[in-house]
C-alpha cells in the first residue's frame, strides 16, 4: 500500500470522527436526517472495537437509543416515524423518510432494552413497517391498475404519488433489516420473509426502469400519478443515495449469510430464482450507477450538483457517498468467500478495477477531509434547509462518518486484522 492508501490511524480517524460526531448532534434533523446519523452510529457500533479508541461500544448504544426514542416519540399516527415537529405529522409529507432510522431500531431490538422500552420500540418499528406494506401510497410503473407491493414502486411522499432517487437509501434497507430480523426472531412465515427479501430488491429495480437514465446516472424525481418527471436533473446527491443505498441492502444480506442464527435461511432465500434475478439486476444497476458518476469526477475528486451542469455549484457530499459505496464494496470483494459472492451474487471486479475503484474512493475521500473545518463541519455539502446550495446538513456530517468507517474498516482487514 502507498502511504496515502496505508490503513489510517485510528487516533487521527477517531479524533476526526469525534469532532464530525458532535457537529451532527448540534444539527437540527428532519426525518431522514435522524436516520442517516443513527446508521452513522450503528455502522461504528457494528465496527471493530480497535476502530473505536475514543468512543465505546455502550456510548453508541445510547446515543443510537436517543436517536431511535425520539423517533418513536415523534411518530405520527399513521406510523411515520421522527415526522411530528409540531403536530399531527402533516408538516413532513415523506412516506419513506421515516424508514432511514429502521436498521438501527431492529439493532436496539436485538441489543436487549429493558422490557418497557423494548415493547414501546417494537410497536412503533411494527407500526412503521405495516405503514409501508399497507398504507404507503403506490402506483406501478406502467399504466396498468395499482396492484399490491410486490409490482407496484412505492411513493416516496404522502402529498403526492412520487419516487424519488433518494428513496433507495430511504426503503430497501429498511426492508431487507426487517427481513433479516424476521428471521433471526422467526417472525412470520417463511413465505412472508421470502417475500420481504424480494420487495427491498424490486424496489430498487422498480426504481431504476423509471429514473435511471441511459448513460447509467439517475434523474431526481419523478410523478407516478401525473406520469411526468418533476425533476429531470442528474442531481449529484440523489445519485449518491442510490449508490449507498444498494451497497447497505448488498452488506445487510452479506452480514446475514454469515450469521450463525441467518445464515440458513438467508441461503435458501438467495436461491430463489426470482431473488437471484432481483439481485443481479441490482448489481448492474449500482455498476452503472457508480461508472457513470466517475465520468463527472473533478480532478480534486469533488463533483458539480448537478452532474452534468458545470454551472451548478461543486458539492462535497456525493464524494463522501461514492467513497463510502466504494470502500464497503471493496470490503466484501476482497474479504468476503467466494460462495458468499456468488450467492449475492456481487458484479466481477478484477484486481485492476479493484485498484482503480481504490484510487478514485481515497480521492474523493481525501476531497472530503479537505472540506472538514475546525469545527468538524463538512461544508460546501448540498446544504440545508432547502439543498439547493452549497452550506452544511446533517446528512452530510453522517455521511462524513460513514466514509471514515467504511475505509478504516477496509484497510483493517487488508491488513488482515478482521474476518
Amino acid at each position: 500500500m502507498s502511504e496515502s492508501t496505508s490503513m489510517p490511524k485510528s487516533t487521527d480517524t477517531s479524533q476526526r470522527m469525534g469532532k464530525i460526531l458532535r457537529a451532527l448532534l448540534t444539527c437540527q434533523r428532519s426525518s431522514w436526517e435522524q436516520g442517516v446519523a443513527a446508521q452513522a452510529l450503528l455502522e461504528w457500533y457494528l465496527s471493530p472495537a480497535e476502530l473505536r479508541s475514543r468512543i465505546s461500544r455502550s456510548e453508541l448504544l445510547e446515543l443510537m437509543y436517543g436517536l431511535a426514542h425520539d423517533a418513536i416519540v415523534r411518530q405520527a399516527p399513521d406510523g411515520r416515524l421522527a415526522v411530528c415537529l409540531n403536530g399531527t405529522g402533516s408538516s413532513d409529507a415523506g412516506a419513506v423518510d421515516p424508514c432511514a432510522i429502521g436498521e438501527t431500531g431492529f439493532c436496539l431490538l436485538e441489543a436487549g432494552l429493558p422490557e418497557a422500552d423494548q415493547e414501546r420500540f417494537k410497536a412503533g418499528i411494527d407500526k412503521m413497517l405495516r405503514y409501508i406494506l399497507e398504507d404507503c401510497p403506490r402506483a406501478p410503473v406502467s399504466t396498468a391498475e395499482a396492484g399490491p407491493a410486490e409490482t407496484s414502486l412505492l411513493s416516496h411522499r404522502i402529498d403526492a404519488v412520487e419516487i424519488w432517487s433518494d428513496t433507495v437509501y430511504m426503503l430497501p434497507p429498511f426492508l431487507a433489516a426487517s427481513a433479516v430480523y424476521a428471521i433471526r426472531t422467526q417472525q412470520g412465515s417463511p413465505t412472508d420473509r421470502l417475500s420481504r427479501v424480494r420487495l427491498s430488491l424490486e424496489q430498487i429495480v422498480l426504481a431504476s426502469e423509471v429514473l435511471q437514465s441511459p448513460s447509467g446516472a439517475w434523474y431526481h424525481i419523478y410523478s407516478l400519478d401525473k406520469r411526468e418527471f418533476k425533476r429531470k436533473v442528474l442531481w449529484g446527491v440523489g445519485n449518491g443515495w442510490v449508490c449507498a443505498g444498494i451497497t447497505r441492502v448488498l452488506w445487510i444480506y452479506a452480514r446475514a449469510m454469515e450469521d450463525g442464527k441467518t445464515e440458513g435461511e438467508m441461503g435458501k432465500i438467495f436461491e430463489d430464482a426470482t431473488v437471484t434475478e432481483l439481485a443481479k439486476q441490482c448489481n448492474v444497476i449500482l455498476k452503472k450507477t457508480l461508472l457513470a458518476c466517475s465520468e463527472h469526477m473533478l480532478p480534486n475528486g469533488l463533483f458539480h450538483d448537478i452532474l452534468d451542469d458545470t454551472s451548478s455549484f461543486i458539492e462535497t457530499n456525493l464524494s463522501q457517498q461514492l467513497a463510502y459505496t466504494l470502500f464497503r464494496l471493496l470490503d466484501l470483494h476482497a474479504h468476503t468467500s467466494p460462495e458468499l459472492k456468488r450467492r449475492i451474487p456481487l458484479f466481477e471486479l478484477d484486481e485492476a478495477s479493484a485498484e482503480d475503484r481504490k484510487q478514485k474512493a481515497e480521492t474523493m475521500y481525501q476531497a472530503a477531509v479537505a472540506k472538514t473545518d475546525t469545527w468538524g463541519f463538512v461544508r460546501d455539502v448540498c446544504g440545508s434547509p432547502r439543498f439547493n446550495a452549497a452550506g452544511t446538513a446533517a446528512e452530510g456530517q453522517a455521511f462524513g462518518l460513514l466514509q471514515e468507517i467504511a475505509r478504516a474498516e477496509y484497510y483493517f482487514r487488508e491488513a488482515g486484522q478482521g474476518r
